[in-house]
């Protein structure tokens, strides 16, 4: 797993102290970087347009701008906007060894002619850092809309600034940061590049990240290396080696019928519809291969609950509810799968409460962003809009998963976000082609399929969102005929 730092300054300047780094290595070792990047594109793009626009504020982030330029100066034609001059002591020596370069700075009116007649190649946006918070000036808005309107090739330096710059490539300094991960971030980020910064990654990890746990928790990107995919390798198995997954239908019954579908795709031994007297399952063709039973069998290892449920408030539902609930806290390493309408049930805080309590109990919650609004201004009582709960995705799950322990917390988004026992894992690959009713269902079964094989309720949901969203980038990124029946055909 790779580390993804919430405040790489602090992780920065433990490295620095425990090297004895002076401090403008780091900054050197980064424009190096940046600049080796910009060559590359210089080299690669066809463009007729002959110039490098750098445009840098005035912290550190400028400074890495300026540097940049100087080390580009005099290889290719390059051209700094930089409207107010560093106030950083890196950033004043950087601008005043560009201006002694002589180095063309130009005015305001320049920048925008440049940008409005499309005359640069690249632009390298070196105005706002991590660190930024608050509204982007009124006159660099203007500068990062004629950015965005340009034809050239556009790289961000450390982030996007402000997430307002559509970035074609990110070269981002010493380590990943969370902020490059949100679902706004993934829009205007294009290729992510980590940049060293005068010391091994694996050593600046190792001292960074002993800072970072100090401060907060670890959050990790997961690799291919992290999952475990469910293949075969008892040579003696059969199907109850592999664990009896069982889906509860509901009104929509649809829903469960498609995640019953990607837990048999994805391994489980046996698979069974859990049928109710409110199902509509008469309406669907069923694959044989799958069982229906109007109890839960009495080997179930996983149960789901949620999919296509319905009206929670209805009595019907809810006896079903109560059904799942004496299941659960009578059965010994119980495993369950809590998705969608489950979200919307009011008593959700004190069933969780309950079976949270139960010994080795592994349950695994898979709400979009409206349901974990919900869930957390249920739990947490917080009172989060959904996009607010999108945006703090790290910070609930950390508190949520402190707070029930047995819960693995799958939060859904275009990057998605799996917490357990306070630590964070973050899967950046999903493809948008997911954007289709059914994706969800499909990813609430693969997970059901895994704990009925024995899986941790954490290893379940980092191997099944990772093969998810893999499944979709093979089939097409932009595509938009991917169904979930499709989804399930890949796995």
């Amino acid at each position: 797993m790779i580390p993804v730092f919430e405040n790489p300054a602090e992780a920065e300047k433990a490295v620095k102290e425990t090297f004895s780094f002076p401090p403008f290595i780091m900054m050197e070792n980064a424009s190096r970087n940046l600049s080796e990047k910009i060559l590359e594109v210089w080299d690669q793009e066809d463009a007729d347009f002959s110039s490098v626009i750098f445009l840098c504020g005035k912290g550190n982030n400028g400074a890495d701008g300026l540097a940049c330029a100087r080390m580009l100066y005099g290889k290719i034609p390059v051209y700094i906007y930089c409207p107010e001059l560093p106030k950083t002591e890196e950033g004043i020596v950087q601008a005043e060894m560009c201006q002694k370069l002589k180095i063309p700075f130009l005015s305001e009116t320049q920048i925008k002619k440049a940008l409005t007649d499309k005359t640069c190649k690249i632009i390298c946006d070196c105005i706002f850092g991590t660190g930024f918070h608050g509204t982007i000036p009124e006159t660099w808005n203007r500068i990062l809309n004629l950015s965005n309107e340009s034809n050239a090739y556009r790289i961000a330096c450390d982030i996007s600034s402000g997430l307002s710059f559509n970035a074609d490539l990110t070269v981002t300094m010493g380590t990943y940061k969370t902020a490059l991960f949100s679902d706004k971030a993934k829009s205007v980020s294009g290729n992510i590049f980590v940049a060293d910064l005068g010391i091994t990654r694996e050593l600046f990890y190792k001292f960074g990240v002993k800072s970072e746990q100090d401060q907060k928790g670890n959050c990790f990107l997961i690799e291919e290396k992290d999952i475990s995919l469910p293949f075969r390798k008892e040579k003696t198995g059969h199907k109850g080696t592999y664990g009896h997954a069982v889906v509860i239908t509901g009104e929509k019954s649809g829903a469960a019928i498609l995640s019953a579908e990607a837990a048999m795709n994805f391994g489980a031994g046996l698979t069974t519809l859990l049928q109710q007297d409110f199902s509509n399952l008469k309406q669907f063709k069923i694959s044989p291969e799958l069982m229906i039973s109007a109890t839960i069998p009495k080997n179930c290892k996983a149960l789901q609950i949620g999919s296509g449920l319905g009206d929670t408030s209805k009595t019907s539902v809810q006896n079903t509810i109560n059904t799942f609930r004496t299941w659960f806290l009578g059965t010994k390493m119980p495993a369950c799968v809590i998705d969608a309408d489950m979200f919307k049930f009011e008593e959700l805080p004190c069933l969780l409460k309950e079976l949270n309590k139960v010994p080795e109990a592994r349950i695994v919650l898979t709400p979009h962003p409206k349901e974990l609004s919900l869930l957390v201004n249920s739990c947490l009582h917080y009172n989060m809009t959904t996009e607010e709960a999108l945006e703090r995705r790290i910070e609930i799950g950390r508190e949520f998963t402190k707070k029930y322990r047995n819960i693995t917390l799958v939060m859904k988004g275009a990057n998605t976000f799996i917490a357990h026992k306070g630590e964070t894992y973050i899967f950046q690959g999903g493809a948008q082609s997911l954007a289709k009713g059914g994706s969800g269902d499909v990813l609430a079964g693969m997970i059901t399929s895994l704990l009925a094989q024995g899986y941790s309720g954490k290893d379940a949901a980092l191997t099944a969102v990772y093969r998810h969203g893999t499944a979709s980038s093979e089939y097409g990124r932009e595509a938009y005929n991917l169904t979930a029946k499709k989804l399930i055909s890949l796995l």
